[in-house]
């Protein structure tokens, strides 16, 4: 059978372009085929985002956010307003249901569970280890293999992990705050050439999702993370005795790369699109906002699938990673004078590339100086 549109990978990518084709109607006579090679049926990730209230926000199956949040590092421990800004957490399994909830009320889509070895953009088609299947109009693709991996770290840009792990534990007795997260805490072990520190999501007073998270270009042995990990629970928290209810681990490319281009009727989302901020990590609401530009295409409104990238910005991660992997200064040197001399809500609006020049430059005037001047000299002869 031939298809109209082959999605593949049914991660957050995937499932959001399948969800706004049908709330925008685009497929009442198309066909749409969902290609995963997991059926999507455990939690195996988690995805957090600030954002102001919106409409599709709040349809989200989301069960908690936060306005207050907590930032320490080696001489500082404070605790801010998000405002206007609220703090979110999702699920990968409710998302997961959420979105399927709507494609099985769709004949029209089809969720097929293989395994993609390649595509084939001359003869449109995509080929998994069982079959082949082939489309009219074009192809979504959202996943990458090892070797396109190799070649990104080679490609003469900069190139990190962001890569963590992460417990949700229950204690025996009340011991966080609901009302507020902490953002991040420094307040950890150094790394060589990145950063370093932990991030806790507090559901109630005894249970939260906690985790050890780095920035850094060499992974970890699973049972470093779980030193580490353990050591900030027993040491920080002070917690001896808990309940281990769940485990999360992830890794995610962080890069000025570009990961992967559009071939004529195969194009990139999620990831290789490049809706991961080099410098954060956060791709949620990137994501979302490439997946609406999809959608004008399709709908003729525009034809440009491209995610809108600005190259002010662009250079600003370029300069931040050439710093970190450079060890210019620590990250906790570059990330402990943001927070401390700057309100979180400025530094999310600026992460969310939404500032203007003053306040780009009010920023600036507070990490290590010297040090952003010279990785500013490399990345503009390079």
């Amino acid at each position: 059978m031939k298809y109209d549109y082959i999605i593949g990978g049914a991660g957050l990518a995937g499932l959001t372009l399948a969800w706004q084709m049908i709330e925008s109607k685009l497929l009442e006579n198309k066909q749409l085929l969902l290609i995963d090679a997991d059926s999507k049926q455990s939690n195996d990730r988690t995805w957090s985002f600030w954002s102001e209230p919106k409409i599709w926000i709040t349809d989200l199956p989301i069960k908690q956010s936060w306005d207050r949040a907590i930032v320490r590092g080696k001489d500082f421990d404070l605790t801010q307003s998000l405002s206007p800004y609220r703090y979110y957490n999702i699920r990968g399994i409710d998302y997961y249901q959420f979105v399927f909830n709507k494609l099985n009320k769709h004949p029209q889509i089809t969720f097929i569970q293989e395994v993609i070895v390649s595509e084939d953009e001359e003869n449109k088609c995509v080929h998994t280890e069982k079959t082949s299947f082939y489309y009219d109009s074009y192809f979504f693709k959202s996943y990458f293999f090892p070797d396109q991996l190799k070649l990104m770290n080679r490609s003469g840009k900069h190139f990190i992990w962001q890569h963590f792990y992460g417990w949700k534990i229950q204690t025996d007795h009340a011991v966080f705050n609901p009302s507020e997260i902490t953002y991040m805490d420094m307040q950890v072990p150094e790394v060589k050439g990145g950063l370093s520190f932990a991030y806790i999501l507090p559901t109630s007073e005894d249970q939260a999702l906690v985790e050890f998270t780095l920035f850094s270009a060499d992974l970890w042995t699973k049972e470093e993370y779980e030193t580490a990990l353990k050591n900030y629970i027993h040491q920080n928290l002070g917690l001896q005795d808990f309940k281990v209810l769940d485990e999360e681990f992830n890794k995610i490319p962080m890069t000025t790369a570009i990961l992967s281009k559009r071939n004529k009727s195969i194009v990139p989302i999620g990831t290789i699109a490049g809706t991961v901020k080099p410098s954060t990590g956060y791709s949620f609401v990137r994501n979302f906002y490439h997946i609406q530009q999809i959608i004008k295409v399709l709908e003729g409104k525009s034809n440009n699938f491209d995610i809108k990238s600005s190259s002010r910005f662009r250079f600003y991660d370029e300069v931040l990673l050439n710093v970190l992997i450079t060890e210019k200064r620590t990250g906790h040197e570059v990330f402990g004078n943001l927070y401390k001399k700057n309100k979180l809500p400025l530094l999310l609006k600026f992460l969310n590339e939404d500032t203007n020049l003053l306040e780009d430059l009010k920023i600036m005037n507070t990490v290590p100086k010297w040090s952003f001047i010279n990785a500013v000299a490399e990345e503009v002869i390079s």
